[in-house]
């Protein structure tokens, strides 16, 4: 027996009563007729600290008369009573390695999009934790972009115009509405909480923004410089495909 060429494609898929994991793989060869393709396990003493378990796909040569062309060819193997531990398998051929992993196992989607909305309806959020400028133009593919639509108007910050600090309460995520000067500044701060989209492409939360009132440099020093005003929001985390 000797390894396949590469491997193409990995599955796993969990079975039920009594519980089994099923294993499909399929990869090339270099030449036709390849035979008895299979995996075999990895011996260890010990259980990889990972839960990552390793399998060589590996198929029987033909004789010396086979056609000279790249073949594909496929296997499948049922691991039964397979381990607690187990997070995925890493499939081996003599060109490449892939690992699949279990649905359990899998990273939490993150959200790179939240739509906010005032429970007023005044008040329109769309924040985007990263963006990606175009060849050519000026930014960062790390820049974030705030979009504020409400009685202010409508305004677009992007990259250090958009203050964020992790807090207790969240992402702190800040802009400036209007420049501090005789009248008096104007800041809004998104309260932004942690949000795991697990499976799914988007969830639903609610939260709330506050808008941040400074008195001005006419007014007398007495008294509180900042006044709040809090609106109550409502939110869509999702995770959307990047072109």
């Amino acid at each position: 027996m000797e390894k396949v060429l590469e491997i193409t494609e990995t599955g796993l898929r969990t079975l039920e009563n009594p519980p089994r994991l099923q294993i499909s793989v399929s990869g090339t060869v270099p030449t036709g007729d390849w035979s008895n393709p299979r995996l075999t396990p990895h011996v260890t003493i010990q259980a990889p600290p990972d839960g990552i378990y390793d399998f060589d796909f590996v198929a029987d040569r033909p004789g010396s008369t086979v056609p000279q062309m790249i073949s594909l060819i496929h296997a499948g193997h049922v691991w039964k009573a397979f381990p607690d531990t187990l997070k995925g398998v890493r499939i081996h051929a003599l060109q490449n390695s892939e690992i699949a992993l279990l649905e359990s196992a899998r990273p939490d989607r993150q959200p790179n999009r939240f739509t906010l909305r005032g429970c007023d309806d005044n008040t329109h959020i769309v924040f985007f934790p990263k963006i990606f400028i175009p060849l050519g133009t000026s930014g960062s593919p790390a820049d974030s972009q705030f979009e504020y639509d409400g009685a202010e108007g409508h305004l677009i910050f992007r990259g250090k115009d958009v203050s964020q600090e992790e807090t207790s309460l969240g992402s702190i995520i800040s802009v400036m509405l209007r420049p501090d000067a005789d009248a008096g500044g104007l800041d809004f701060a998104l309260i932004l909480p942690p949000v795991s989209l697990g499976n799914e492409m988007h969830q639903e939360f609610e939260t709330i923004g506050i808008k941040i009132q400074s008195r001005g440099h006419m007014i007398s020093p007495a008294g509180a410089g900042l006044t709040y005003k809090a609106v109550t929001l409502k939110g869509i985390a999702e995770d959307i495909p990047i072109l």
